[in-house]
């Protein structure tokens, strides 16, 4: 699938998970990115193109399939053991009542103004992408579906 990140920045983005490995403030460990160019470009220009096989991007069914991964892995990235909740809500990218959840995420933004633990929330989702082998993961947000890379490998074309 050919997708496209928009952005300010004058050189290409390349995907380095960790709090400060990105310039600015990586909130989501990845590059969201559209299939539509007019989408992406409303987040800036240049626009870059990246190209992820459709079978390397992860939907919510292949996070459920696996869900047994998915709670191991949050459980060690959030430190807590009652991760069921917050897992479903990872898996199937439903961020509905998610400041219930304020006690055990940590937005990278170091705040709770609206969104951020939204955006807490989309980069969990995408950091068990990677975990589980994924270059990719659909989201669902103001534009639609949009996509998250998460696998440093994928270069801008």
């Amino acid at each position: 699938m050919k997708l496209f990140h928009g952005t300010y920045e004058k050189t290409v983005p390349i995907i380095k998970p960790g709090e400060f490995a990105m310039s600015g403030n990586n909130v989501f460990d990845g590059l969201f990115s559209s299939p539509e160019r007019d989408i992406a470009a409303s987040h800036g220009n240049p626009v870059f193109i990246y190209h992820v096989d459709d079978d390397k991007i992860a939907k919510s069914r292949d996070l459920d399939a696996r869900f047994q991964e998915v709670y191991a892995f949050l459980h060690n990235e959030l430190d807590t053991a009652d991760v069921e909740e917050i897992a479903d809500r990872v898996m199937w990218d439903n961020n509905s009542d998610i400041e219930d959840f304020a006690d055990i995420l940590s937005p990278r933004l170091g705040s709770d103004i609206n969104g951020a633990y939204s955006w807490e929330l989309q980069r969990l989702r995408g950091r068990v992408a990677a975990y589980l082998g994924f270059d990719a993961i659909e989201m669902n947000d103001e534009y639609g579906t949009s996509y998250l890379i998460v696998n440093p490998q994928i270069k801008d074309e």
